[in-house]
């Protein structure tokens, strides 16, 4: 089964809340399909695990709307681009686990990209 899946994490980074994207392998590749899809036609969908991930590609935005069964990515493309930056290294990374951080403006300031951890 595919896992990505979003929640706020209090407390999670250095005593800050954070986003957390958690994902096994195959949900970086659904995740970073997605939002490259999202980058080039402007909005996305990804279904998975009971979460609907939608994408949208708006100026000036770094923002995700946590629902119970919906999460709403708002990014600009210059934020899109970096998180499918980091997602590729990902999928090309040796190691099976690991994360990386991104700034966001809500509902927290961190974004932990996480693969194979937390699960």
């Amino acid at each position: 089964m595919t896992v990505a899946r979003a929640e706020l994490a209090r407390q999670f980074y250095f005593g800050d809340d954070a986003v957390l994207l958690v994902m096994d392998t195959d949900g970086v590749t659904a995740f970073l399909s997605t939002l490259v899809r999202a980058q080039q036609q402007g909005t996305s969908r990804l279904e998975c695990g009971g979460t609907v991930h939608e994408f949208l590609i708006q100026p000036g935005a770094a923002d995700v709307e946590l629902h119970d069964d919906r999460a709403v990515w708002r990014l600009d493309h210059a934020k899109a681009a970096e998180i499918i930056e980091l997602l590729t290294a990902m999928t090309q990374s040796t190691t099976d686990a690991g994360h990386y951080y991104v700034d966001i403006s809500t509902p927290a300031e961190t974004l932990v990209l996480s693969r194979n951890e937390h699960i």
